[in-house]
């Protein structure tokens, strides 16, 4: 009897084993992470720099049409339509442009030989391209100022300034543009463009300078 209890107990145990192990946990699922979306591409500033740069040579050009400074303005509105097409300031060039180059003919001084009042080959050129802006803007009327270098006395530069003013003037009506548009004037050695006593400085100093008095451009 004793043996037979023992090998009943042997048998319990495996089965109280099994009774208290539970169910088997399930599985584990290999699941991959969830992937962050990437990152948006940066943001293409080449257009906004582009209309920026534009936009500051544009400011400079008016600056210097504001001062008379015509070549410049011209020249800086130039480079945007060259370099920066498609920009608003080079939509809105061509129209500057036309404009500071008749403003530029307009106002360009002719200078002369010592006490000379002759037009040169270089001044005739000057004048041509006058008298094709003052053809184009009938309304324009200026004053076309005579100046002198130094030397001499002023009652002579006074005089030289008048007929040298006279001699553009001259010049311009063969070319088609009335006299009654200009007013003359001579300011003789008065009004010194450069300073200094030397040929460069007299060079720069003998000339007829044209100031626009009426008419839009």
């Amino acid at each position: 009897m004793r043996r037979l209890h023992a090998f009943a107990a042997l048998l319990l145990i495996p089965m109280l084993a099994l009774g208290c192990s539970g169910n088997p946990e399930p599985e584990m699922m290999d699941t991959e992470p969830e992937m962050a979306p990437p990152p948006p591409p940066p943001p293409d500033n080449s257009a906004a720099e582009r209309e920026a740069v534009a936009s500051r040579l544009c400011d400079r050009a008016a600056a210097a049409m504001e001062s008379g400074d015509y070549r410049t303005a011209r020249e800086l509105l130039e480079q945007v339509v060259r370099d920066y097409p498609g920009t608003q300031c080079a939509r809105t060039a061509p129209e500057q442009i036309a404009r500071a180059g008749t403003l530029e003919a307009l106002t360009a001084r002719i200078h002369f030989e010592f006490n000379r009042a002759q037009i040169t080959d270089e001044s005739a050129a000057i004048l041509q391209r006058k008298a094709e802006a003052l053809r184009a803007h009938p309304d324009v009327t200026m004053t076309i100022e005579g100046h002198c270098d130094e030397r001499g006395s002023l009652e002579y530069n006074q005089a030289l300034g008048l007929r040298r003013a006279q001699a553009a003037a001259e010049y311009l009506e063969t070319l088609g543009i009335s006299r009654s548009r200009f007013r003359l004037v001579s300011f003789g050695e008065e009004r010194p463009l450069q300073m200094g006593s030397n040929e460069a400085a007299w060079a720069q100093n003998r000339r007829d300078e044209f100031v626009m008095t009426a008419g839009d451009i």
